[in-house]
């Protein structure tokens, strides 16, 4: 009888073992380190044939100038909110991000693309053009986390 048990309980064995799956299968996205919400700092340039400059944000020259960003951004979507000196807060542009640019789904010509440079736990670097005083000056503008 010991011995008949013991064929059933080996012939059972591979059964109990592939019938049953893990269910913990499903694919875990990792958050990407930008992920977030983000409010700007300050901006860094150089004016050709002259000196770098950095600016604070909300000191930017200019009547007006866009005195704060707001980016949110998920993997694969961003948000841009600019509160403007005179104006105050502009409607909310809606962007894409892909292979660390974000691209804004706008005609206004100031939303060049802009690239994911640099990312720690508080600050995002980004690099964009802009156009002051008639030229094309690259930027590079630091956000902290919100």
């Amino acid at each position: 009888m010991k011995k008949l048990v013991a064929i059933c309980a080996f012939l059972a064995l591979p059964f109990a073992i592939s019938s049953c799956s893990s269910d913990d299968n499903s694919v875990i996205r990792k958050k990407s380190d930008y992920e977030g919400t983000w409010v700007t700092d300050s901006l860094f340039y150089s004016i050709p044939n002259g000196p770098s400059m950095k600016h604070k944000f909300k000191e930017f020259p200019g009547e007006d100038a866009v005195e704060e960003d707001v980016l949110v951004l998920t993997s694969d979507k961003a948000v841009l909110v600019e509160k403007r000196k005179q104006s105050g807060v502009q409607p909310d542009v809606k962007g894409e991000i892909n292979a660390m640019v974000i691209t804004f789904n706008s005609d206004d010509a100031r939303l060049t693309p802009r690239t994911i440079q640099a990312v720690t736990a508080s600050q995002l670097t980004v690099l964009y053009d802009i156009n002051m005083r008639g030229f094309n000056l690259p930027v590079r503008v630091t956000y902290k986390r919100q």
